[in-house]
């Protein structure tokens, strides 16, 4: 139960602090253990923002759509996502050093009637910027949104908050020659539960490796904690994890000029793992409000994925 809310806790993390953005293409590096490892693809727009100045882009995979683009020496970007009808704008700025990205996203109705409690209004707004440092190339992100459900008890609407903070940079290590530091913070309310909050922090080494002519290959390996407060809104709910180490394998071979190959390989070992149903709790827990330990791998996971290349 631990590891699928840890999972769950992740997925969490990420949505909240992008909410308002479209991932234009991590098809690619999804399959390849993650866009932080693949510094020339440009799904690292989103993580560090920086790297829209590196690319020219027009993208859609039927429900979304986004371009990056050079004007007059300024790159801008803009992308909208079907899926979620509120978006107003979702855009990219670089100036050829740094990055911006922001994310507007707005509703409301009214049914016209006086105190029906009808009346509801939602706003979520994202921003990130970015730069290449002396010290590595660094992407900082916060998001927020609220929303009003029309009732008379404020105390009822649900809000969430995110924050992340990204760091890559050359840095040599036994087999490794590079490193990427992830940090995620995300507060959700629903209303009519106490509020789940959650952190996470990962630092990764890594390096890749010339198998063949054709064929690359990823190995990297890192430290992760992560912490969660009222999981799923059950007050003094807690769950905290430390994963040492977290190992990435990822292959991508150009099996012809227009035809990838590419899988990607993930497991931890949860050096250790704390879990706390809270005073009220009945899950897992021998006794709740009694902490549960463990410790432990947490199996493989495969992904794989298949490129093919127009020209």
């Amino acid at each position: 139960q631990g590891e699928n809310t840890m999972k769950n806790v992740k997925i969490l993390l990420i949505f909240m602090a992008i909410s308002t953005l479209v991932f234009a293409s991590n098809t690619r590096t999804n399959a390849l253990g993650g866009a932080g490892f693949w510094a020339d693809d440009y799904a690292n727009v989103w993580n560090f923002p920086a790297d829209v100045n590196n690319h020219n882009v027009a993208y859609t995979s039927g429900d979304n759509f986004a371009t990056i683009f050079d004007h007059d020496g300024t790159k801008w970007g803009f992308s909208w996502n079907q899926a979620n009808a509120n978006d107003m704008i979702n855009l990219q700025w670089g100036n050829g050093s740094m990055g911006v990205t922001f994310g507007l996203n707005m509703s409301a109705s009214d049914n016209g009637l006086t105190g029906d409690g009808s009346s509801t209004s939602g706003m979520g707004l994202s921003a990130s910027w970015g730069m290449e440092m002396g010290f590595g190339e660094l992407g900082v992100g916060f998001s927020n949104s609220s929303y009003d459900d029309g009732d008379a008890d404020s105390k009822d609407d649900p809000a969430t908050m995110g924050l992340t903070v990204n760091l890559r940079r050359a840095q040599s290590l036994w087999i490794f020659d590079n490193m990427l530091a992830q940090f995620n913070y995300a507060s959700e309310n629903e209303g009519w539960k106490d509020d789940q909050t959650a952190m996470e922090l990962a630092v990764s080494y890594y390096t890749h490796i010339n198998v063949g002519a054709n064929t690359t290959a990823l190995v990297a390996a890192g430290f992760g904690y992560g912490s969660v407060t009222n999981v799923n809104g059950t007050k003094d709910a807690t769950l905290t994890t430390i994963a040492l180490p977290a190992w990435t394998f990822a292959v991508e071979t150009n099996m012809t000029d227009w035809g990838s190959l590419r899988c990607g390989v993930t497991s931890q070992y949860n050096l250790s793992m704390t879990e706390n149903d809270g005073p009220t709790g009945t899950a897992e827990a021998p006794v709740p409000g009694v902490d549960e330990t463990s410790r432990g791998g947490t199996g493989v996971d495969v992904s794989m994925g298949l490129g093919f290349n127009f020209g």
